[in-house]
């Protein structure tokens, strides 16, 4: 196995769906695998439910606030593939990317994003009504030669298996501060600054892949909206705060 795609889902059943319509189109080789990893969706998502090859669905049974990375550790622990290929439900990878990283022979490599949006049936389209109807923001549309660029994040990347357990995962105490716990305080910002490192002292340097693309949401969308269309969880960031003791403490 090549690359395993890992995907941490919290409620967002209409985007799963798309998702797996999207890989299930690209037909992709034996050799990747996906996994979804559900922290607590109501219904639970499950492998039958989607006419994707090659797919897990895992679930994280446990009670804590809204925890990605931790779904993410349960994914790689799982995982079969050479790399992992961790991403969110909002960004959509390209077979170019899924490409890309099959053929890496690398430590770690990040994505540029573009604005794209999933249809029902699983298209990728970047038509201006279609982005329009989920809500990017107008001042988008005028970017000059970075039209519909929004940036690279460190929230999808592929990494070598061994590297991401190396570098300790993500770390369960920067997982169970919060949905949104600060600047440089979350789960990505941590794991990124502990790759960060062991780039420095390995004088691996930094590899770009080809675009991905990303759902207008959030500081994207023209009203600020989390959740356009009802495509993902609608779950506010107060709600979000771990209100248990060993979560906090980092246990």
């Amino acid at each position: 196995m090549k690359i395993s795609v890992v995907i941490s889902v919290y409620q967002s059943h209409g985007a799963t769906a798309r998702q797996a319509r999207h890989f299930a189109r690209m037909a992709l080789p034996d050799d990747v695998e996906f996994i979804f990893v559900d922290d607590g969706s109501d219904p639970p998502h499950r492998a039958e439910d989607y006419d994707l090859p090659n797919l897990q669905v895992l679930h994280t049974g446990n009670d804590l606030a809204w925890t990605q990375g931790l779904g993410r550790n349960l994914g790689a622990e799982r995982a079969r593939g050479e790399y992992l290929l961790m991403t969110d439900m909002d960004h959509i990878l390209s077979r170019e990317a899924i490409e890309a990283v099959r053929a890496f022979d690398g430590p770690y490599m990040n994505f540029p994003r573009y604005f794209g949006v999933l249809l029902e049936d699983g298209t990728l389209t970047q038509d201006a009504g279609a982005l329009r109807e989920y809500g990017l923001a107008p001042r988008r549309f005028a970017r000059g030669g970075r039209k519909l660029y929004a940036s690279v994040h460190q929230n999808t990347f592929a990494i070598r298996r061994e590297l991401f357990w190396e570098l300790g995962g993500y770390s369960r105490w920067s997982c169970t501060r919060g949905y949104h716990p600060g600047p440089r305080q979350g789960d990505d910002c941590h794991f990124y600054t502990k790759w960060k490192h062991w780039a420095r002292d390995h004088h691996a340097p930094p590899v770009m892949g080809p675009p991905i693309y990303v759902f207008p949401i959030g500081e994207y969308h023209v009203a600020g909206s989390t959740n356009p269309l009802g495509l993902f969880h609608d779950l506010d960031h107060e709600s979000k705060v771990p209100q248990h003791k060993e979560a906090q403490r980092g246990r």
